[in-house]
């Protein structure tokens, strides 16, 4: 699609007219355009192509965007190839859904199967799953521009997890790749840092207390928020898996959310709320929602709960949002009955009367009314790995 012709006159005014705008002007017209045709623009001149490629206008550009949330899913065509997909909060709550694959969004190349493990500003992260000779590849690629890093060979095992955030003091982008060892009965943690633009990572202190990360398909491997990645965590226990019922041998007093300053790479510790009493029958998990970290748990089989830390670090700052009762959802929804009350909390509206979940057992997301109770699932052809999405907005970030 051509860009609008009011919008060529921006650099090719008439000869005519007494007025021209001034660049700064032309470069907040332009700034609210989103990046398709952004790309477009910079075939047009000089101006346009050094304009757009400006890292102040790419700034100016992505605080615009990060208004139009979306989610990064991955999606499997009729059981075959998996693709990279993005698709619009406001497409998902409208329920009415269409997914044309993408060739340039194809996660599968030669020997490589990408996997995506982390969104930040419009950049994905991907580690590449086939682990040839049993090591790491990874790459950082920005789907709108279609633009992707050299692969990187981490020389990581595959015992690695990954996390990914953006340092605002250096204004770069860092990858966290750990593992734990538990071998002889202490467990002990290996971190590194990789620096997007860097293919050698640096090691850094070891987790003070080690995250519940490395049981059911990837969850909680880090939520990203103002600089921090953070990981919820268990102190002095080093066999969590709750998929074998060992849950009745942890107290309340141990969970802790452990925070990674992406800054000064040094730690701290964030206490749960206060009102979370009782330790719940399926692993618990902390996300982002609406710019907070919010904590979500299984109420004795009967509710979900979930938190919101109004002032990140402290405390007295937890309020419960809401308090979901399941058979309000079994109620809703034949498909929704579920053997495990394992939710992933993925979207919450401004005026927070709308929630989108998704339950890990079945792969699906539904649309959850907070004032009403309503259910809706989210219907979309073939198959989405909901526990695995990402937020995300378009942005020209470089990949370099």
């Amino acid at each position: 699609m051509p860009p609008p012709q009011h919008l060529l006159l921006l650099h090719q005014p008439d000869s005519a007219s007494p007025v021209i705008l001034p660049n700064e002007l032309k470069a907040e017209i332009i700034s609210w355009l989103p990046v398709k045709l952004l790309m477009k623009f910079r075939c047009l001149n000089k101006f346009f192509k050094t304009l757009i490629s400006d890292p102040h206008f790419v700034q100016m550009h992505l605080k615009k965007s990060s208004r139009n949330l979306n989610l990064a899913l991955m999606w499997q065509r009729n059981y075959g190839d998996t693709y990279f997909v993005s698709l619009s909060i406001s497409r998902l709550l409208e329920n009415h859904i269409t997914i044309d694959p993408n060739p340039y969004h194809l996660l599968k190349e030669n020997y490589h199967k990408w996997c995506m493990v982390g969104s930040c500003n419009g950049l994905i992260y991907l580690i590449d799953t086939h682990c040839i000779d049993h090591y790491y590849w990874l790459c950082f690629w920005n789907p709108a521009t279609r633009t992707r890093s050299k692969r990187i060979s981490t020389s990581l095992r595959n015992d690695f997890k990954f996390a990914f955030g953006y340092d605002n003091s250096t204004e770069t982008y860092k990858t966290v790749a750990f593992r734990v060892d538990l071998e002889g009965g202490n467990a002990k943690s290996e971190v590194k840092v990789f620096t997007l633009g860097n293919k050698y990572p640096i090691d850094i202190q070891c987790f003070p207390v080690i995250p519940l990360y490395w049981f059911h398909r990837g969850k909680n491997n880090g939520v990203y928020l103002s600089g921090t990645i953070n990981w919820l965590a268990l102190s002095n226990y080093f066999f969590s898996n709750y998929d074998f019922g060992n849950h009745s041998m942890i107290t309340v007093e141990q969970y802790v959310i452990v925070s990674l300053d992406l800054s000064t790479e040094s730690y701290s510790q964030l206490l749960l709320p206060r009102g979370f009493d009782k330790v719940p029958c399926v692993q618990p998990m902390i996300v982002v929602l609406m710019d907070s970290v919010c904590f979500g748990h299984d109420f004795k089989r009967t509710h979900f709960v979930i938190w919101q830390m109004k002032d990140f670090g402290v405390q007295e700052s937890w309020i419960q949002l809401f308090k979901i009762s399941y058979q309000n959802i079994h109620s809703s929804d034949h498909l929704l009955k579920f053997k495990r009350m394992q939710f992933l909390p993925l979207y919450l509206s401004e005026n927070m009367d709308t929630l989108i979940l998704a339950n890990d057992e079945n792969d699906i997301a539904f649309i959850y009314n907070c004032k009403d109770g309503r259910v809706e699932r989210i219907r979309i052809p073939d198959k989405i790995w909901w526990f695995l999405a990402k937020d995300y907005v378009e942005s020209l970030v470089a990949t370099r």
